[in-house]
């Protein structure tokens, strides 16, 4: 017979808070006889006076207490307080550059208006809807203007879009977006402004620059921060920032996004590495990045998963991209105690139409 006695596996302490452990050898007066059994006795009700065990007693002893024959009372080790781990799991999904928008040098003719014009707002992720319905979080990258402003910032391309557009993102069941990027500010600080004003009209939470969104789910955050311009010799101290502010917030995980590296390049460079080795190397969990418009390759760097690029997306900013590989990124984070405990990866590749 085991002779250890775990209470939190007894039924009937699930809910009493136990407070100490007697030993008795003890005839009831209905002439059952108890002998070496232990008893838990719960609150300030334990039972000291054996003349308190009366034919009352079973009632009580049915409902409150909850006693295990030994063999060996010496023997018995109790282990008090001991409670289940508690265990959170969350399900994330990570998509790419997303341009739900278009540059009015394209014209009308094969462009997101007119796709946009033509089909409702739930089009544009339709094909993705039972990945992205299915999980806690999906993020992607908002590579464009939420805004009514029409005064282009003097740059090659401008995306913009109408702010009922911001419909598309939330009829895709996207529960977050990057704002750091080359494009948030096309159409100036004004742009900018109305964008950020977009998104809390429509309660899309948003990071980047020095905005920072934290996640909770049954008591666990999850920090994000999105970062750009990784070579202007402050982005270390950008990420310091970052991570004081997750820290002082008492998250759980820390997920980066940067938008970096080179247009088209399919291997991700020196400077990336550095800046997310930096990142896990102080605590992050995660890094994911957007920018080149291609694939890059996926790196795993002391446990941790870093994400070069994601490619695009669902982008206006091209009528037909010649390269429309893409995929998204699926992540699970399983805490135990609020403790990141272990993360299982996967990818689902997919391809941008035109």
């Amino acid at each position: 017979m085991d002779l250890r006695l775990m209470l939190t596996t007894a039924v009937c302490l699930s809910t009493i808070p136990v407070a100490s452990y007697t030993i008795y050898n003890h005839k009831i007066n209905n002439d059952i006889t108890f002998e070496n059994y232990l008893v838990a006795s719960y609150s300030n009700n334990k039972i000291e006076d054996k003349t308190i065990i009366d034919n009352n007693f079973k009632e009580e002893l049915n409902n409150n207490i909850y006693i295990q024959e030994v063999e060996n009372v010496e023997e018995i080790e109790v282990e008090e307080n001991v409670e289940e781990p508690k265990k959170v799991n969350i399900s994330m999904n990570f998509a790419g550059d997303c341009t739900l928008g278009s540059d009015s040098n394209f014209g009308y003719k094969n462009t997101f208006f007119e796709v946009a014009d033509n089909n409702t707002y739930d089009y544009f992720f339709s094909n993705m809807q039972s990945l992205f319905a299915n999980d806690d979080l999906t993020v992607v990258n908002l590579e464009g203007t939420f805004t009514d402003y029409m005064v282009k910032t003097p740059k090659s391309f401008n995306f913009r879009a109408p702010t009922d557009y911001a419909n598309i993102i939330l009829s895709g069941d996207i529960e977050a977006v990057n704002i750091a990027n080359n494009h948030t500010k096309d159409y100036g600080e004004q742009g900018y402004n109305d964008t950020i004003e977009t998104l809390n009209n429509y309660n899309i939470p948003f990071f980047g620059y020095d905005n920072y969104y934290i996640y909770e789910k049954d008591g666990i955050k999850i920090g994000f921060a999105g970062l750009t311009s990784i070579s202007d010799g402050t982005i270390y101290n950008r990420i310091d920032e970052a991570i004081n502010y997750f820290k002082s917030n008492n998250c759980n995980s820390m997920i980066f996004t940067f938008h970096w590296g080179i247009e088209r390049s399919y291997i991700h460079n020196s400077a990336q590495e550095n800046v997310a080795h930096y990142v896990i190397d102080n605590g992050g969990d995660l890094v994911i990045g957007h920018h080149p418009h291609v694939i890059q390759d996926i790196e795993e760097y002391k446990g941790k998963y870093i994400v070069y690029s994601l490619a695009n997306f669902c982008f206006g900013g091209n009528t037909n991209p010649s390269d429309k590989d893409t995929f998204v990124f699926h992540i699970d984070f399983e805490y135990e105690n609020g403790e990141l405990i272990n993360t299982t990866s996967k990818i689902h590749p997919a391809s941008v139409s035109s």
